[in-house]
């Protein structure tokens, strides 16, 4: 049966590009990822959900391959492998953990800290070229001036999920100077997530 949805505003329609700051190194906590995983904007956040992927054990991967200098134990809830078909709770974990090492390994390529090469597994070319375009033109306008090394603080994580295999998300972060906002897209691609989307305010 086919059904008719009413179009709605995604997470990554309300919110647009804006003027980076030069964000460093990301702290964490597994109490903020608990929290964060329930705050659920899609309509199916208490129906369970399977997609045969590879999960959790995806994450600390994705961290070692990034060389990110996160405390282990931030991490250690969001890395527990679950069964090969997860249901949408633990899908949801996981989507929260990649959002916080990709917002830091992101904003560690705009401070110039980190090459975006380092990237190229978790995002799509489209994006890669986004950020590698963007880590550039703030390149040439940081000439001379320092580069603060103070630690994000995740505010908020919220997700949506869009349907199997896809899910959005909204980041909002603070590092030593400003609040900013990010918004991603996630989508399955060959047994893992990869970036397809991505707006940083």
């Amino acid at each position: 049966m086919t059904m008719a949805l009413k179009k709605k505003t995604t997470l990554l329609e309300t919110l647009g590009p804006g003027e980076a700051s030069r964000p460093l190194r990301a702290t964490a906590s597994a109490a903020d990822a608990d929290a964060a995983e329930y705050q659920d904007a899609g309509p199916g956040s208490a129906e369970p959900g399977r997609f045969r992927l590879h999960r959790e054990a995806e994450v600390p991967r994705m961290m070692a391959a990034l060389g990110t200098d996160a405390a282990p134990s931030a991490w250690a809830q969001d890395a527990q492998r679950p069964d090969e078909l997860a249901t949408l709770r633990q899908e949801r974990r996981q989507i929260v953990a990649i959002s916080r090492v990709v917002c830091q390994a992101v904003a560690e390529v705009l401070a110039g800290l980190r090459p975006v090469a380092q990237m190229s597994r978790w995002l799509t070319p489209e994006v890669h070229d986004k950020v590698r375009q963007r880590g550039e033109i703030l390149a040439r306008h940081r000439q001379g001036s320092t580069v603060y090394g103070g630690p994000l603080a995740f505010r908020s994580i919220r997700t949506t999920h869009v349907r199997p295999g896809v899910w959005e998300v909204s980041v909002v972060f603070s590092d030593e100077r400003r609040t900013r906002a990010c918004a991603m897209r996630l989508q399955a691609h060959r047994r893992r997530w990869r970036i397809s989307a991505m707006e940083l305010g």
